[in-house]
């Protein structure tokens, strides 16, 4: 029984100096190889002529250290031989289990790497928490908002493996520039996972999740991590997407005053009433918030202090003036004689940061500008709605308040009358039967110009979109075979669908979650954007208008684009682009030193109130 429990005994003692990873098991392999030297040199001592333990133990290392040095003893004292014999067998012994350890050492460390186990050592990255595939859209607008930056960098955390991840990443985004994309592996609301990371010297974090449940538990883990850490960024904030509205407090409050929240449903739905309202306005849409081509940047310019906002919008000949960032608040097309303070930013519509180029104020040419009144900028802009969804009330709402008295509607769904509620400029009808070729002819003959098709929340996105997909080709093969100049706004759920549905004409809009990632991209890179943001969706403030041409210059001679912006000015507009009719591509931020010629069917862009 005694001799079992001390067995047991070294077992266990064993089994724990293994578990204790490979520092501990080469330590007592160390010491093993110690005792071996020593045990093996005092009997070789006492076996040998000279007795000299000292260089007994010295032979004995040779011999366990270097098997080829048995080779040089002499035959003479058999015992002797068989001690250095037994020396040498357990030095090849112990050194097979050096090998071994080692091995299994660095394998294992290679596991963990594999893993995403170690701390992210960056500073000022972002990070976004979650992996699904709205993660690309948001990892393709950093990448181009970099690229005028030598490193930046993006983690991401997600519960998949992490070589899972990286190759889905690489997959989607074979070039990432100057960027590079770190993956981490964990529970998305685990101090370890986040740790990991590194958040609390990052510049900002994404909260990438399709459930509000789910994204208010990471924002609470998120600021109880936080809590107490010294922060790189006092000023780190939280962008997550909400889905339902009466979820909005509880965010916030989780995240102890540091989320932007974007409410992507809503967004969505004032983008796609804005969109349906003017042709090529969906364009203007599009660039205005992604990375791709000019963006708004906040801009603190000393030249420009004790100027009027319309001094300084003459004062750029490739940037755009859209608002002033006065005391921790933005001020979208404030009035023209508003006076620019030392502590306040420009809001710029540019093409990079700080790519613009200052000027003198100047002057248009007055010979050119058109007066008058302001010009409406309803329109009678009739409307074909295939599908429903519950952002239809939201749009038809938005809608409403953007078009003149008695603009028709049709709705081609077998929705129900009360949820569509009434509205003051709409003339609503629903046709309840099936989207056809022969359907679609008919509106083409009722020269319907405008069609909105909406995605079916009661089904799967795959079979959504599919039907989606289905009715857009037969549109646009109707719009080619007929010449029919109709711009399509579609709605899909998913970012493959999106991007293949996107190989369409100028005037075509497909929208949908890829657009909340666009949003959140930006408010990730510039927080103070969302106020800018919030201004161009809401009805009550200024917003986008495509207006005639021939309201503000002279037609059929050459302008100068200082000429344009002045004419807008003196109507208490921002001019910030134009629209020929010819080619349907709308110019966002020309250069203001060249010339254009517009025609009566030109149309030029401008954030307006009215």
């Amino acid at each position: 029984m005694k001799k079992s429990f001390f067995r047991d005994r070294v077992r266990y003692w064993f089994d724990c100096m293994m578990s204790k990873g490979t520092i501990a098991m080469s330590i007592m392999l160390f010491v093993v190889t110690l005792a071996v030297v020593f045990i093996v040199g005092v009997v070789a001592a006492i076996l040998s002529e000279d007795g000299s333990i000292a260089n007994e133990i010295w032979i004995s290392l040779r011999h366990v250290m270097d098997s080829a040095a048995l080779f040089d003893n002499s035959t003479d004292n058999i015992p002797y031989l068989l001690m250095l014999l037994i020396a040498t067998l357990c030095g090849m012994f112990l050194t097979s289990i050096l090998i071994g350890i080692v091995a299994t050492g660095i394998e294992g460390k290679l596991t963990d790497l594999r893993k995403g186990t170690s701390i992210v050592q960056e500073e000022n990255h972002t990070v976004i928490i979650g992996f699904n595939d709205m993660v690309y859209s948001i990892i393709q607008e950093l990448v181009i908002a970099n690229e005028n930056k030598k490193k930046a960098c993006i983690v991401i955390l997600g519960e998949q493996e992490k070589e899972e991840m990286e190759d889905a990443v690489s997959s989607h985004i074979p070039h990432a520039g100057t960027t590079r994309i770190i993956c981490r592996s964990g529970s998305l609301h685990e101090n370890y996972a986040l740790e990991r990371c590194s958040v609390e010297t990052s510049k900002s974090v994404i909260v990438n999740s399709h459930d509000d449940v789910e994204t208010t538990k990471i924002i609470l883990a998120l600021s109880s991590y936080l809590r107490g850490k010294t922060l790189k960024n006092p000023y780190l904030r939280f962008i997550a997407s909400l889905q339902d509205e009466q979820n909005f407090e509880i965010m916030k409050i989780a995240s102890e005053g540091r989320a932007e929240i974007i409410y992507a449903k809503d967004a969505i739905a004032r983008i796609i009433a804005n969109t349906c309202r003017q042709h090529g306005l969906s364009q203007v849409m599009t660039e205005l918030f992604n990375f791709s081509g000019n963006e708004f940047y906040f801009e603190q310019i000393p030249e420009l202090t004790g100027k009027t906002f319309r001094e300084a919008s003459m004062s750029f000949s490739n940037a755009v003036v859209v608002g002033v960032y006065k005391d921790g608040k933005s001020y979208l097309n404030p009035p023209m004689d508003t006076v620019i303070g030392e502590e306040d930013k420009l809001i710029l519509l540019e093409m990079d940061d700080s790519d613009y180029c200052i000027h003198p104020s100047k002057s248009g040419d007055d010979a050119k500008i058109c007066g008058g009144e302001n010009v409406n900028g309803k329109a009678s802009n009739h409307l074909v709605v295939f599908g429903s969804n519950d952002k239809l009330p939201v749009i038809l709402a938005e809608y409403d308040k953007y078009v003149e008295p008695d603009t028709h509607v049709v709705i081609v769904d077998d929705v129900k009358e009360e949820l569509i509620g009434t509205y003051d400029n709409l003339d609503i009808k629903i046709y309840r039967g099936s989207v056809n070729y022969d359907l679609l002819c008919k509106f083409r003959e009722a020269n319907v110009n405008n069609i909105l098709h909406l995605n079916d929340d009661s089904h799967d996105p795959e079979t959504s979109d599919s039907n989606t997909l289905f009715h857009l080709i037969l549109l646009r093969s109707i719009a080619d075979e007929t010449a029919w100049n109709v711009s399509i706004t579609t709605e899909m759920r998913s970012l493959e669908n999106q991007r293949l549905a996107t190989q369409a004409r100028v005037d075509d809009f497909v929208i949908g979650s890829n657009f909340a990632c666009l949003l959140m991209a930006q408010v990730s890179e510039n927080p103070e954007i969302m106020s800018v943001i919030e201004d161009l969706l809401d009805e009550s403030g200024s917003e986008l208008y495509m207006k005639p041409a021939s309201a503000y210059v002279t037609i059929g001679e050459e302008v100068d684009c200082y000429t344009v912006t002045e004419s807008a000015a003196r109507k208490g507009e921002i001019f910030i682009g134009y629209r020929h009719a010819g080619n349907k591509d709308v110019v966002v931020n020309p250069n203001k030193e060249e010339t254009v010629v517009f025609d009566e069917q030109d149309q030029i862009v401008v954030i307006s109130e009215s």
